[in-house]
């Protein structure tokens, strides 16, 4: 398993929402709508949400599920507030705002729920998990430095002057 993890692949992380990606099945996601799928996954997986007493009201609060925010063995009873997963990688294309075409490549999901704490006008703290996403993409092909000379070596006039020398 660590041998996955010292791979030569260098992912980068996907943070413009405009940028496209297109999956195996013909599926396609702008960044910001594939990451607000997954936290759709994410809450329903391990978030639950409660009732709460509120200066003498009631509210609805989410909380991590209580099955997936412990592990116990015997009578000795481990607790989390933060819940961490990292996908495989899974092929894919992306198409980058700005760029000419799509590469391929594969992408991978980090996700996290984090147990927090906010205030309620100053006066009260209430729970309220925090869902993380991370989506990073690794070209099949590294990027190839882009020449500011490509396009006068590609140019009618350049390909002349080599032709007469």
């Amino acid at each position: 398993m660590n041998d996955k993890l010292k791979s030569n692949k260098n992912y980068e992380i996907l943070d413009r929402d405009d940028d496209v990606l297109l999956f195996d099945n013909n599926n396609t996601f702008t960044v910001s709508r594939f990451k607000e799928q997954i936290s759709r996954d994410f809450e329903r997986k391990f978030l639950v949400n409660v009732n709460c007493d509120f200066l003498g009201k009631n509210h609805l609060c989410q909380v991590i599920k209580s099955d997936v925010s412990s592990i116990s063995v015997d009578s000795v009873r481990f607790s989390s507030s933060e819940i961490q997963w990292k996908g495989d990688a899974v092929n894919c294309k992306l198409l980058k705002v700005g760029f000419g075409g799509w590469q391929e490549g594969t992408v991978r999901v980090q996700g996290r729920v984090v147990d927090g704490y906010f205030e309620n006008d100053g006066l009260l703290k209430y729970n309220k998990p925090v869902i993380d996403i991370c989506i990073e993409f690794c070209p099949d092909r590294p990027n190839e430095p882009i020449s500011l000379l490509d396009d006068i070596r590609q140019s009618e006039e350049y390909k002349k002057l080599l032709e007469n020398n």
